[in-house]
């Protein structure tokens, strides 16, 4: 395993770390962070960053989402956090978690 991915890793397991253990303020500072880092990003530098598992994120967010949405929690940050996964073509896996989970929802 390379340099570049044994950092991916310890990053992503780093943030999943603070997401699980933060409070609301933190959780939207991770969103907001990530919204601002990833705006033009395709779905495989996403991949990459996120040591191929970004999926382990984008659940987080759904189902935080999930338990919050109807409150309005942090709704715009996880709604434009989701539509970046979304608007990355190389990431099937959440188009299908959209449809057949998360859009139980609604």
């Amino acid at each position: 395993m390379s340099a570049k991915q044994q950092a991916a890793i310890s990053n992503l397991m780093h943030l999943l770390k603070e997401w699980d253990k933060g409070s609301l303020n933190v959780r939207r500072n991770i969103l907001n962070d990530f919204i601002i880092q990833h705006q033009n990003t395709t779905g495989t530098e996403i991949e990459e960053e996120f040591a191929h598992s970004a999926s382990l994120f984008f659940t987080r967010i759904t189902s935080w989402l999930r338990l919050t949405y109807m409150v309005g929690t942090c709704l715009s940050e996880q709604l434009k956090a989701i539509k970046i996964f979304l608007n990355t073509s190389t990431i099937n896996f959440c188009l299908n978690f959209w449809k057949l989970d998360v859009c139980t929802l609604f």
